[in-house]
């Protein structure tokens, strides 16, 4: 059995963003569509957390920005999938597949919902803005690094020390993606 195979017939529990409606099927090729967009989203919305300030999540600034980031992003990737599925296709030929892609870009919005709902707690004095922003931080952090696991599960495999040792450096590789953009994008 190839890998492919072994992601369309595993079916262990999964995050909601990857889970099918009911009567869908979700080939190989969507399943890492959705994986792309999650790690996407995530990267973005710890961007808009690495700048935000103590002053910006005490007047909820922060939060919205990071909401308005986790949107616009869900919403750029959308349109850019719409535009290069037109690609060598009859007119009106790519709309299936926009339909598609509106869901399985939904990963993006769902990295945003939980760090969202920990600025919050910041905004209404809750937890410090220091720690709201920590927490929000830590926690996209440790799903960046915690990823490969559910990698390995849909691929019907055993999740190893490599697993965990991968998945470290995607997140310290994509804290660096975030150092590089405030420093320089903002």
């Amino acid at each position: 059995m190839t890998a492919d195979e072994q992601v369309e017939t595993a079916t262990p529990r999964m995050p909601a963003w990857m889970i099918a409606r009911p009567g869908e099927h979700l080939t190989t090729e969507r399943l890492r569509l959705r994986l792309a967009a999650y790690v996407y989203g995530n990267i973005l919305t710890l961007a808009a957390i690495a700048v935000a300030t103590g002053k910006s999540i005490d007047s909820g600034d922060a939060t919205l920005i990071v909401a308005v980031t986790t949107i616009t992003t869900y919403l750029a990737h959308v349109i850019a999938h719409n535009v290069g599925q037109q690609l060598g296709r009859e007119r009106g030929a790519h709309r299936p597949h926009v339909r598609h892609e509106l869901v399985d870009a939904l990963p993006i919005l769902f990295s945003g919902l939980v760090p969202i709902g920990i600025l919050i707690l910041g905004d209404t004095a809750l937890l410090s803005s220091e720690l709201a922003q920590l927490l929000a931080a830590l926690w996209v952090v440790s799903r960046l690094a915690l990823i490969g696991f559910l990698v390995e599960r849909l691929s019907g495999r055993t999740a190893t020390w490599r697993t965990l040792s991968g998945g470290l450096v995607l997140a310290l590789a994509c804290a660096g993606i975030v150092v590089l953009k405030v420093l320089y994008a903002h």
